[in-house]
């Protein structure tokens, strides 16, 4: 069994910008968390795999493709593969977990 203690993990910067920790990776799945504080934003982007979004925390905004929504604590979004992603927070920090499926770094 692996637990993780998400909260315990070192935060780091992403080349893209925000702050980040990387909760799992393993050749299935990637789990990343994304920390945006107010107006800060992950930048659209694609990943050659099915990505799904959990908001951990607070609110914001997820973009896929051309549509945009508001998001909030305990949403799921789901954003497939080679299709323009993003994410923004709009007041206060906003956490989302990136799930990857399957790893990108593991190839396909």
């Amino acid at each position: 069994m692996e637990i993780v203690k998400i909260d315990q993990i070192p935060v780091t910067r992403s080349p893209r910008g925000p702050k980040v920790r990387q909760v799992l990776s393993h050749q299935s799945v990637a789990i990343n968390e994304v920390i945006l504080e107010p107006n800060e934003e992950l930048p659209p982007h694609t990943t050659p795999v099915d990505v799904f979004f959990y908001v951990r925390s607070g609110s914001g905004k997820v973009s896929i493709g051309d549509e945009e929504q508001e998001v909030v604590a305990g949403d799921v979004i789901f954003s497939p593969k080679d299709i323009p992603h993003g994410l923004k927070s709009t007041e206060g920090r906003f956490s989302v977990l990136v799930v990857k499926t399957p790893n990108p770094a593991y190839g396909e």
